[in-house]
């Protein structure tokens, strides 16, 4: 007999596997969560600063966590932009290929300059590019047609 985990299991593979039916929409994903996770680094920062500005008395443990969930977001968007450069196609498209690996490469600077810094301004910015590619990537199944 089937255990009703195993079966639980299954249908969930089977309900993300049917989820995501191309590779686009898996690039759309991890676009859509790479803003996500910067815009929680942007959160962080101001909130750093709101908390130094007020002069907050935080204990040790709640500074721990923070550091923790920080670090989270920073990781989050950068293993992002990993993915999605490791996932061009220089072989197909060389030099779109070629921009969209500079663009996520200024991307993932200014993300660690924002984080070291705290300094959002510049995360913001790549934000907005993130958002300019991901409206390119929008129009890719209307020109599939």
């Amino acid at each position: 007999m089937v255990n009703n985990e195993q079966l639980n299991a299954y249908k969930k593979t089977q309900q993300s596997s049917n989820a995501v039916t191309s590779s686009h929409e898996i690039v759309r994903a991890l676009m859509k969560e790479l803003v996500n996770s910067m815009q929680k680094i942007v959160l962080d920062i101001q909130d750093e600063r709101k908390r130094k500005q007020n002069q907050y008395l935080v204990d040790k443990a709640f500074e721990e966590k923070n550091v923790r969930h920080k670090a989270k977001n920073l990781s989050k968007s950068l293993s992002i932009i990993y993915g999605l450069q490791t996932s061009l196609d220089f072989d197909k498209a060389l030099e779109i290929a070629n921009n969209l690996f500079q663009l996520y490469e200024y991307c993932r600077y200014e993300i660690i300059r924002g984080f070291s810094q705290k300094i959002e301004d510049g995360i913001l910015k790549a934000i907005d590019v993130v958002k300019q590619i991901m409206e390119g990537w929008e129009e890719i199944p209307s020109l599939e047609k």
